[in-house]
């Protein structure tokens, strides 16, 4: 139901400090007025407009609306604002503007015709170069129409500043890494990688590699934090302790532990991806090692990427490393981080190293054949290039990876960071958040029927003790995953997913806080099946539930479910050894989360959804349920799922799907599945067997853009085998 209510545009009385010198605004209108924002309605309308639970300032024909935001002097800021329109013809557009004195306005960014079919936010964002000179910056938001029906809406309006970065230090000397020179980064991502002049034959480098203690970091720019974790942790600056196993193979060095390495650290656990050894040639003996490096949240999926850099000789002395982080796939928490870290080496064979070796020629031949994104238009001149990780349609400063999947090819964008590009874009670490819905939850309830027919229907609180017969006795496993459970306490979207018992939900650490709370969450409401609320507390109990019937099917007591259903697929796809393994609870239960917690690289997610497209056979062999794996690929059109947010989107078995047949010109429906997690990670399984898929983190999920150039490639209103 649409409930509009009238704004009151007073005039600016002053200018109030920001909570954060980095965030110097943000406006998403969530609180029903617009204090602060003043303007004109002209020839049009200004109204706060509510639909689908959301609240959003509405713009009609030629008003506009304006406030102020005070900026500390020195920094350069970045202005963004979402955008959805109707009724946009010829030169109409909805506009963000910028200006110092109220008398000259740049505009940063519009949408116009094209982009107007009343539902879909395109983002729009700017810069604004450092200033010493004004306090203030204005931002305008403008309706440019000239008829009734002109129609802007606009949401998470945000204003942010940055120092400007320094100049990057093109080279990580060996002095600096002998700690006999000072660390006088940001470093170039350059200096992390082997330059086109490394000698071959480097040192093998087999041993362990230890932090004996954790290290607080030499230098810590905090850029982003929504929920002042700095103030409340006091040690986001502190890099865990870590002993970790090295094998290397040629030219490269590969770690034995991989995927987030849980410790005791409050905050952050190590994740080390295969690197690079190579000859440093300074006639001293000396050997240089780089490993791209992340730290996980703990609890949570978030990701900070980095670089690691060490020397290290024959006879196993090694330098201290730098670690350098500057890119993340997080949302509400982004910093720049340089360390030296007093690393200790004992060399010596590990055991398991030709398992090791081998499994990583494996995981390299099994990769899909990778080029970068500009071969695409050579191999398709009909495409335009632009459109394919669209700065119209995700910030290029909120990109982590991005790829299209076309011919079994995977043609990648560059991984940017705030220092260069990652030079170890392939092996990437990013966050799955809510895709593990689909390929957790999801695929394995598909795999689970495979195995023992009939388990889709089995109940919740048959297999969840800690969930009552009165709200979970008739909610079937196959209806918790598909967001219909009847149990909710209001069904606007996303006020129940954002409510403070779903993130205490979130936060608590053992498998018996998460499942009591649950499972007591929500009341009864509907009947199971008939309205699709979403809330990842039943993706959860959907795990519960599945491994507590595979135990029972299977007579064994100790089985896990994600071990036992999902990790044989992924050992028969040859992913990497991220997939392996998923977040926990922190006790003796380890409860694998279902509906958040992967950590996977861009070929993990790209193969993970050509493996569904292939209808999820290996050699021949069906691992998945059919019935309920076409449902969720939105290809029995006799069950597209219930509605989710709009009538254009659906949700079926732990995926989204969207009708995109208006949009591409095609005169029915054309429903394109899509697997989406918090913050901006999209995984599109598009109908002609493209995957189009990006991890971002600045809250834009769209990828409308992409898939028409896909559909430029190859057509896909009809159905294609």
């Amino acid at each position: 139901m649409m409930r509009n209510a009238i704004l009151t545009l007073g005039l600016l009385a002053g200018l109030g400090a920001p909570a954060l010198a980095q965030s110097l605004m943000f406006e998403d209108f969530q609180d029903g007025n617009a204090d602060g924002w003043r303007g004109d309605a002209g020839r049009g309308d200004i109204r706060i407009t509510e639909y689908g639970g959301n609240l959003s300032l509405r713009l009609k024909r030629n008003a506009w609306v304006a406030a102020a935001v005070q900026i500390p002097a020195g920094l350069a800021i970045r202005v963004s604002a979402d955008f959805a329109a109707e009724g946009l013809e010829g030169e109409d557009s909805c506009q963000l503007e910028t200006s110092f004195d109220g008398q000259v306005w740049s505009e940063i960014g519009r949408i116009a015709d094209g982009q107007d079919d009343a539902v879909t936010l395109t983002s729009v964002a700017g810069d604004r170069p450092a200033s010493d000179m004004s306090r203030a910056i204005l931002v305008r938001l403008r309706a440019a129409g000239n008829a009734a029906n002109d129609t802007c809406w606009v949401d998470n309006i945000r204003v942010t500043g940055q120092t400007p970065p320094a100049a990057l230090t093109p080279a990580l000397t060996a002095q600096t890494l002998l700690a006999a020179a000072p660390l006088d980064g940001p470093y170039a991502t350059a200096a992390f990688a082997a330059p086109d002049t490394a000698l071959p034959q480097p040192v093998r480098l087999d041993g362990r590699l230890v932090l004996a203690a954790a290290r607080r970091a030499d230098h810590f720019t905090l850029l982003l934090d929504e929920f002042d974790a700095a103030q409340a942790a006091g040690r986001l600056d502190e890099l865990p302790g870590f002993a970790l196993d090295l094998v290397s193979e040629g030219s490269a060095l590969i770690p034995v532990q991989r995927g987030p390495q849980q410790g005791d650290h409050p905050e952050w656990e190590w994740i080390f991806q295969p690197g690079q050894i190579w000859d440093g040639g300074d006639g001293e003996g000396w050997m240089r090692a780089a490993l791209p490096v992340a730290l996980q949240e703990r609890n949570a999926n978030c990701v900070q990427n980095g670089l690691m850099s060490f020397l290290y000789r024959d006879t196993g002395e090694v330098s201290q490393a730098v670690v350098q982080i500057g890119a993340q796939t997080c949302a509400y928490l982004q910093f720049d981080l340089l360390a030296r870290l007093p690393v200790s080496f004992e060399p010596g064979a590990i055991a398991g190293a030709g398992a090791v070796r081998e499994a990583w020629r494996s995981e390299s031949a099994a990769r899909l054949p990778r080029s970068p994104l500009g071969d695409l238009a050579r191999v398709y001149p009909q495409i335009d290039l632009a459109e394919i990780g669209s700065p119209l349609e995700v910030t290029p400063e909120n990109m982590t990876a991005f790829a299209l999947v076309a011919g079994g090819r995977l043609y990648a964008g560059d991984c940017p960071t705030r220092q260069g590009p990652d030079p170890y874009c392939d092996v990437t670490p990013l966050p799955s958040y809510s895709v593990a819905k689909s390929v957790v939850g999801g695929v394995g309830l598909m795999r689970l029927e495979q195995l023992y027919p009939g388990a889709r229907q089995a109940r919740i609180a048959d297999y969840v003790p800690q969930c009552t017969a009165e709200r979970w006795g008739d909610v079937s496993f196959e209806q918790a995953l598909d967001m219909a459970t009847g149990n909710f306490t209001s069904d606007v979207y996303d006020l129940d997913e954002a409510s403070a018992p779903t993130w205490d939900f979130l936060t608590v650490e053992t498998h018996a806080e998460k499942v009591e709370r649950a499972c007591a969450m929500h009341p009864r409401q509907a009947e199971p099946g008939s309205t699709w609320v979403y809330h990842t507390t039943d993706t959860y109990l959907l795990g519960t539930a599945m491994q507590a019937y595979l135990r029972q099917q299977s007579g064994q007591a100790d089985a896990d479910f994600y071990d036992t259903l999902l990790v044989p697929i992924w050992q028969a796809l040859h992913l990497s050894p991220l997939a392996m393994q998923t977040r926990r609870t922190r006790d003796a239960e380890a409860q694998a989360f279902t509906g958040w917690g992967l950590t996977l690289t861009a070929d993990d997610m790209a193969r993970m959804a050509l493996f569904l497209q292939a209808g999820g056979v290996i050699d021949g062999e069906a691992w998945l349920d059919q019935s309920l794996l076409a449902a969720a690929l939105q290809q029995n059109p006799d069950d597209r799922g219930l509605p989710a947010i709009e009538d254009n989107l659906r949700y079926r078995a732990g995926f989204w799907a969207y009708n995109a047949g208006n949009y591409l010109g095609c005169d029915h429906d054309v429903w394109i599945p899509t697997m989406s997690g918090y913050g901006g990670i999209s995984v599109t399984l598009i109908p002609n067997g493209h995957v189009y898929l990006y991890a971002s983190d600045g809250r834009e999920f769209s990828w409308r853009r992409a898939a028409a150039q896909s559909f430029a490639i190859q057509p896909y209103c009809e159905a294609v085998p």
